[in-house]
């Protein structure tokens, strides 16, 4: 009788809200500022993940019934975070200047109910391995507050070791919790009118999970592979090659979904599903369905596109052919021809060819050789006519987040260039050289970031080796006019990623370092200096944006690099746009960055770091975001003294070198 009452009251109140929003409503009124106040002393949740909750904030018109279920989501939120005396009252006024209806949500948190303790129940039988798997790092446990969410991820955690464990049925039953000293039980999430009157309602709470399934093992029987429309007689072979499990293994879910992910290294796959087709129960057998579906195995494939190299926006135009099958085994051939051109710096072609061969040696190395042929205009003086072998080999280490990459470069470059001031009786004087060049370097990489063009949360490592002119110097040993150079080379990129917003990725903290040195060695008439194409450059989009691209640095000519670079920048991105606005895809950003450029290490000083701030615009795009950044030299090194720092000349900020105005695509880091 109580409940009907209370649902006959329910119904009224609804009722009354939306007749008086017909009668009193006929002119829209838009929805004005909503604050919270908090009695009590009590800010558990930030407002931006509270206003994330809310309708209100979505929609452009004030919405009474709106502001009902505003109210109830609110109360379902904090009682599902522990706070089950919490109280929340609501208040809405019209602002006649602003035509806009201002909310206030009044909250009394109260007290955030304790687990008491957490009882596992049909985990007994289990192996010890999947016991003591489950029992470490555990997400609820006794002392921790009442979560909702966080029971619900506990849950899932345990099925899913579980499941990779062999119990095939492993499911929960039963998930309840009850006040100390309570006799009823109640599901949680549920509010319950009896509890909250309840006598015995206390400061804790006993969770109990109740699992099935949890006593028989079951093992992958005969496995069956179904290529969808296969004429391109792909092998089964390659297929079997990417699966992590094979018959007779204990089941295990996380492998299947890992095979499903192999999948996708592979050109020709479109999709790769890992199904299970049927379950004998007397036998304990579990039969596997493998179904692919293939895509087009040649490509033909013309673009114009944007490029960012070396600080430098190029223009660049390219026709690519691919093979995704290229005899056989999963492997792809592509052969592509492609041109560039930046007015100021560098024009040029490159056609190359490639093959990737997905499984070398039956390993979980990919390996990918690349023979290239590369011409260069450099800001129409040198003109360099390239050919360079690269073999990569890829090792992937654990779950695609670190990997080794290891690779040999092997260049042939003729270089021709313009001697300025000689002149001959057909004109400027020109000479060539022959260079030959290798490099053989290791990159590791680990990369635990939400979204590659676009993180938010996460971390960005790398650490590269580099060594060069070890196989140039064995075969100078023969031909005593070879020209090559010879250097060791260190880089490291550090990015960190932090939301700072809740869920909404809307405020984003990202700060990054880089660190990197050239040493050269080697002597010799036949050794040539570190070519510009493997230095270091300061200034441009991704690197110090006070200054235009390579144009900055402690060198004599900058648009040459240096050997030694020391840089690093802290970000403050934000969305300031509702999120159903057309207008939220915009970021705005803060920025500093610091660092410089150096001829070598032995030269570096700590007051020839350069600093510079300004702030800027994204715009997200389905290939990552479009910026543009006005940057500022904060402090200039190389300026005169008294004109430093950007506050001792305020005349002088808006002169052409004192700002730069940098666009690009994707994030500064």
């Amino acid at each position: 009788m109580k409940n009907s009452i209370n649902n006959i009251t329910c119904g009224a109140i609804i009722l009354l809200l939306f007749l008086s929003t017909i009668i009193l409503g006929q002119e829209k009124v838009e929805t004005g500022d909503i604050n919270f106040k908090f009695k009590g002393g009590n800010t558990s949740f930030s407002e931006a993940a509270l206003l994330d909750i809310l309708l209100l904030p979505r929609e452009k018109y004030f919405n009474r019934i709106n502001l009902e279920e505003d109210l109830q989501r609110l109360n379902k939120f904090y009682f599902d975070n522990g706070f089950f005396e919490a109280v929340i009252d609501t208040a809405a006024k019209l602002d006649k200047e602003d035509d806009e209806v201002d909310v206030t949500f009044t909250i009394h948190e109260n007290a955030r109910y304790i687990i008491k303790e957490v009882k596992l129940q049909g985990i007994d039988s289990i192996t010890p391995a999947a016991k003591n798997e489950i029992l470490t790092n555990r997400l609820v446990d006794a002392g921790s507050p009442y979560s909702k969410t966080a029971i619900n991820t506990e849950k899932d955690r345990i099925i899913g070791i579980l499941q990779n464990n062999g119990y095939f049925f492993a499911q929960i039953d039963t998930v309840r919790s009850k006040i100390d000293s309570s006799r009823r039980g109640i599901i949680i999430g549920k509010y319950s009118e009896e509890l909250q009157s309840d006598p015995e309602f206390k400061d804790k709470v006993l969770i109990r999970m109740r699992f099935i399934g949890t006593k028989e093992i079951f093992r992958f029987g005969n496995i069956n592979i179904d290529i969808e429309k296969n004429k391109y007689g792909i092998g089964k072979s390659v297929i079997e090659r990417e699966l992590k499990f094979k018959e007779g293994d204990v089941y295990d879910k996380s492998k299947m979904l890992e095979s499903e992910r192999n999948f996708t290294k592979l050109a020709i796959i479109q999709m790769g599903r890992v199904v299970i087709d049927s379950v004998d129960m007397e036998t304990r057998v579990v039969y596997p369905d493998v179904v692919i579906s293939l895509n087009n195995k040649y490509e033909l494939t013309p673009s114009i596109s944007t490029d960012y190299q070396s600080n430098r926006l190029y223009l660049v135009a390219g026709l690519e052919y691919k093979d995704k099958d290229f005899f056989g085994g999963g492997r792809v051939f592509s052969t592509s021809i492609e041109g560039f051109y930046n007015s100021r710096y560098i024009n040029g072609g490159v056609f190359s060819l490639s093959i990737f061969q997905p499984f070398l040696f039956n390993n979980d190395i990919t390996a990918t050789f690349t023979p290239q042929l590369t011409y260069f205009n450099l800001q129409k003086e040198v003109n360099l006519l390239g050919f360079t072998n690269t073999l990569r080999l890829t090792y992937f280490i654990s779950d695609h987040t670190f990997y080794s990459n290891a690779y040999s470069d092997v260049t042939f470059d003729y270089v021709r260039f313009k001697f300025d001031g000689f002149l001959t009786e057909n004109g400027p004087a020109y000479g060539s050289i022959y260079l030959v060049n290798s490099v053989i370097g290791l990159t590791l990489i680990h990369n635990s970031t939400n979204n590659l063009f676009n993180p938010s949360k996460g971390l960005y490592h790398t650490i590269t080796v580099e060594s060069s002119g070890a196989l140039p110097r064995l075969v100078s040993l023969f031909n005593t006019s070879l020209r090559y150079t010879q250097y060791a080379k260190f880089n490291t990129v550090n990015n960190t990623f932090l939301d700072i917003s809740g869920d909404r990725a809307a405020s984003i903290v990202a700060a990054h370092f880089e660190i990197g040195d050239i040493i050269e060695y080697g002597s010799g008439e036949n050794i040539e200096p570190v070519a510009s194409i493997y230095k270091f450059f300061m200034g441009g989009g991704n690197s110090l944006r006070g200054w235009k691209a390579q144009q900055g640095g402690i060198l004599e000519n900058p648009a040459n690099g240096g050997k030694f670079l020391i840089e690093g920048s802290i970000e403050w991105r934000r969305k300031p746009f509702p999120q159903r606005s057309f207008l939220n895809p915009v970021w705005g950003v803060l920025f500093l960055d610091w660092g410089n450029v150096w001829e070598s290490d032995g030269k570096f000083k700590f007051n020839q770091i350069a600093l510079s701030t300004g702030f800027g615009i994204r715009y997200d795009t389905f290939v990552g975001p479009v910026r543009i950044d006005l940057g500022f030299r904060l402090y200039d090194p190389l300026a005169e003294d008294g004109k430093k720092w950007l506050w001792e000349s305020p005349k002088d900020i808006f002169k052409p070198q004192k700002y730069a105005i940098q666009f690009g695509l994707g994030n500064a880091f």
